[in-house]
């Protein structure tokens, strides 16, 4: 590829925080509101603030990682343009699947599909990884780490597997607390790092 394929990274990075502030908006606003002004009504909406949590978290990591990530390249290309056009169609399924989630926290099938979007998420994130690093060669030390594959793919994915073997175990929402772990984790080795 030549040099005047390259791209700067200010317009991909403008466009995934805007996707981002708007998946976090839709989720707030698919909140519903609680049925009176008492606890018992706010206490009977626990699930939906469940999933509101762990799908919110989800979307700080991520645009952390991202963040990350392209402070220290300088160059893109229609590829990883097209990575995070991907990366962003699966993940701005969040907000419909966690409202599915919370309707039906003890049904396999929205936890499977919860889980999986955070499974093909991690999936993309380590092609766009791959496809970085080669780009951006004179940064691959900087990149390397940032981009830890066994960290920021691997770890997640064991745990997400983990979570479907317990979920078709008869306990779907295994699905949901495996997510939670996976980001509490991540959030933690970020600021720990």
């Amino acid at each position: 590829m030549t040099e005047e394929n390259y791209m700067e990274t200010g317009r991909l990075e403008a466009f995934y925080d805007a996707i981002i502030a708007i998946i976090v908006t839709v989720l707030v606003l698919e909140l519903p509101q609680p049925a009176t002004a008492s606890f018992a009504s706010i206490w009977a909406l626990k699930t939906s603030y469940f999933a509101y949590l762990i799908s919110f978290l989800v979307c700080a990591n991520l645009w952390q990682y991202h963040h990350i990530i392209y402070n220290h390249v300088n160059k893109i290309d229609r590829r990883i343009i097209w990575q995070n056009i991907v990366l962003m169609f699966v993940f701005s399924l969040i907000p419909y699947i966690t409202i599915f989630v919370a309707n039906h926290p003890n049904s396999f099938i929205p936890q499977a599909l919860y889980g999986l979007d955070f499974i093909i998420v991690d999936i993309i994130l380590f092609y766009m990884a791959k496809s970085l690093l080669k780009l951006n060669s004179e940064n691959e030390e900087y990149l390397k780490g940032a981009i830890n594959f066994k960290e920021a793919l691997l770890m997640p994915f064991v745990i997400f597997i983990i979570g479907f073997i317990i979920a078709l175990l008869g306990y779907p929402i295994a699905i949901s607390i495996c997510c939670l772990i996976t980001i509490v984790r991540s959030i933690y080795h970020s600021l720990t790092s």
